[in-house]
């Protein structure tokens, strides 16, 4: 065992992790899984924006980048046009100063795209985001239609504040779940239509508070009733009020808790250890991932092979120690690489291969620190590099934070790894104070009922409940509410998404017994989470 510098805690490297480090000759990891994880989140900001100015025509845009950050930042046809090449930026390699040090230097020459936003329809407002339509304030979204807030997602249509979903159509507030459809505040669900508030329900419809029911309609609280009787009841919880709609969400997010949970959701995987995998195989400690074989320590990554410590990968085959990347062969300690082969502690390169050290290219190869070089040149002085970044005690470590353009409290990190600004900076992260001058009080009191709410409130300024940040009601917004006889709610976008992420669970491995049959079992969820866990077998057994 080894002990982490970082965490100072003691973790594993297995022999099959020393046997993939050998492919990319690279020296094992000093940190622990979890605060490499750690350092890669802080280079990804999926969800602060910002006003600012392009550097390069000075018109206003949208950005993930601060306006008074140091570095340049290019709309995303400014950054892919032919009036600038990354080449124009190539600085000397000097043996005399650290590797990480230059590369900073590059990093603040060279223009970054202001949003990672491709292909996108009246859906400006959007970051990671792929072929959206009408879509507002989305992240990492791909293939989304007419609606808002959604957090990784995919193939959503008309729907709002769902997070960690696919193939959904006009869906509220919905988690980890797939196929839903007119589905209001409903987790870890599948195939279902017509369902609030409920868990773990598949091929369920028209369902009310229930938890583990398979195949079923007409159910509340897990008990049948007549098609007349439900319709009934549940009209008569009046939740298109926000008092009621909270209470019984409140109400039920106690019921589930209590819940028989199974070790995992996984699903149709073979020798894979993690959580939220689906098709995996030889997999070990992965998350949130699907189509993929013997990948490590790795989350968010898709279709793809022989990947460790990834956070954010589409398509990638022997990719290491990196975070955004996409189609890629044979690539370590990047960010935001795509479509690219044989590239090496890079940023926003697209369409190349063999590189190293270099940022803002596309369609190169053979360069380093952005400057070009021959075939036979390029090997010999990556050589010679590799060489200058072990004695310094670099090579085979990711970048440091201070290379991050963004300060812990903008990057994804705190959502996994939540940290007070004095032990961030003390970890060596940066911190951006809120402007609390910038909140204006609430003058609007929001009716409690949704039919008597009028258009008006879209000209208000509402305050959130939990952070006093200001947010506004969109006409289309409002128009969702309506038809789905919802409330408006009293909190911002940002606190109803880390309300969802509290729901999730954490990414650490932890050993259980099983409540049934006292087996050894391996899960994510804590005794807090779920104090009923049971074995695959057991949850089989016993679930509706």
């Amino acid at each position: 065992m080894s002990t982490c510098p970082q965490c100072q805690k003691p973790f594993e490297i297995r022999p099959q992790d020393i046997e993939f480090y050998a492919k990319f000759n690279v020296p094992s990891p000093t940190l622990c899984q979890y605060c490499r994880l750690q350092n890669r989140l802080n280079f990804r900001n999926e969800r602060t924006l910002y006003n600012r100015q392009s550097d390069f025509t000075g018109r206003n845009i949208i950005s993930i980048y601060t306006p008074n950050n140091r570095y340049k930042v290019y709309t995303t046809d400014e950054w892919w046009g032919d009036k600038w090449d990354g080449l124009e930026y190539g600085q000397e390699y000097n043996f005399s100063k650290p590797f990480f040090e230059q590369f900073q230097e590059l990093l603040l020459k060279v223009p970054r795209i202001t949003l990672f936003n491709v292909n996108p329809y009246n859906s400006d407002y959007c970051q990671q985001a792929y072929n959206n339509k009408n879509c507002y304030l989305c992240t990492v979204v791909t293939q989304c239609e007419d609606s808002m807030y959604l957090a990784h997602t995919n193939k959503a249509d008309n729907s709002y504040d769902c997070s960690y979903t696919q193939n959904i159509q006009l869906c509220y507030d919905c988690l980890d779940s797939d196929k839903l459809y007119e589905c209001i505040s409903c987790q870890s669900c599948q195939n279902s239509n017509d369902l609030i508030f409920c868990y773990d329900c598949i091929g369920c419809k028209n369902c009310f508070g229930c938890a583990g029911l398979r195949n079923k309609e007409f159910y509340i609280f897990n008990k049948k009733y007549s098609k007349e009787e439900y319709q009934d009841k549940v009209e008569s919880l009046e939740l298109f009020k926000y008092s009621n709609f909270i209470k019984y969400k409140n109400y039920f997010h106690d019921i589930a808790k209590q819940a028989i949970q199974r070790a995992d959701r996984n699903l149709n995987t073979e020798d894979s250890l993690g959580n939220y995998l689906i098709n995996a195989k030889n997999c070990y400690q992965c998350f949130d991932s699907f189509e993929i074989q013997d990948c490590s320590y790795c989350t968010w990554i898709f279709n793809s092979s022989d990947c460790h410590d990834i956070y954010g990968l589409g398509g990638g085959k022997f990719a290491y120690e990196s975070v955004g990347v996409e189609n890629v062969n044979f690539c370590a300690f990047n960010t935001f690489v795509s479509d690219s082969n044989d590239v090496f502690y890079s940023d926003c390169c697209f369409y190349s291969s063999n590189l190293f050290g270099c940022s803002g290219l596309k369609n190169k190869k053979y360069c380093i620190l952005n400057k070009q070089y021959t075939k036979e040149e390029y090997e010999i002085l990556v050589a010679k590099i590799i060489e200058h970044m072990k004695n310094s005690d670099e090579f085979g470590k990711f970048f440091p934070t201070s290379l991050s353009p963004f300060a812990y409290n903008e990057s994804i990190a705190p959502f996994y790894f939540p940290l007070s600004k004095d032990t961030a900076i003390t970890k060596g992260y940066k911190w951006k104070d809120d402007n609390k001058k910038e909140y204006q009080k609430q003058n609007f009191e929001i009716p409690d009922s949704i039919e008597d709410v009028d258009n008006q409130i879209t000209n208000k300024i509402l305050a959130c409940i939990d952070c006093n940040k200001n947010y506004k009601i969109m006409l289309t917004e409002l128009s969702f509410y309506k038809k789905m006889d919802l409330p408006i709610p009293r909190k911002c976008t940002d606190c109803r998404y880390k309300n969802q992420m509290n729901l999730r669970n954490p990414i650490y491995i932890l050993d259980r017994k099983c409540e049934k049959c006292n087996t050894e079992i391996k899960t994510t969820y804590t005794e807090e989470l779920a104090p009923f866990i049971y074995c695959q077998k057991c949850y089989s057994e016993t679930v509706d």
